[in-house]
């Protein structure tokens, strides 16, 4: 079992040069509002503008931007109820998503401890 989780662990220096994988999620991840996006749809479905309320800044034209993208790739789903009166749009984090939300907690940890705070500042 020891060597089972040794062939899972990447030495990230070598990685971040060498493996296609490694750099198209840091690209992804790296873009403006996308993980802001995917953490505020990790513990429940919304809407958009409860979205747009949780991501404070992002235009309406960005946050659909980014929406579509994400939709595209398989991170976020987006459910449409047509029964309700106005249509009911609400987007989830799919598993692919959730998958990320060790990752999420871990850089909140980070920068907890060492990014400055807004009101700190």
């Amino acid at each position: 079992m020891a060597q089972a989780k040794q062939e899972h662990q990447h030495d990230h220096a070598a990685s971040a040069g060498m493996c296609p994988h490694y750099e198209a999620a840091m690209e992804l991840l790296a873009r403006r509002w996308t993980g802001l996006i995917l953490t505020s749809l990790m513990r429940t479905p919304a809407r958009f503008s409860e979205i747009s309320t949780a991501v404070d800044g992002i235009s309406d034209r960005m946050l659909s931007q980014r929406l579509v993208e994400l939709e595209e790739i398989g991170m976020v789903e987006r459910k449409v109820d047509v029964k309700q009166r106005p249509v009911l749009v609400e987007y989830a984090s799919t598993q692919m998503a959730h998958e990320l939300s060790p990752v999420f907690d871990a850089l909140q940890n980070w920068a907890e401890k060492w990014m400055p705070g807004g009101s700190d500042a």
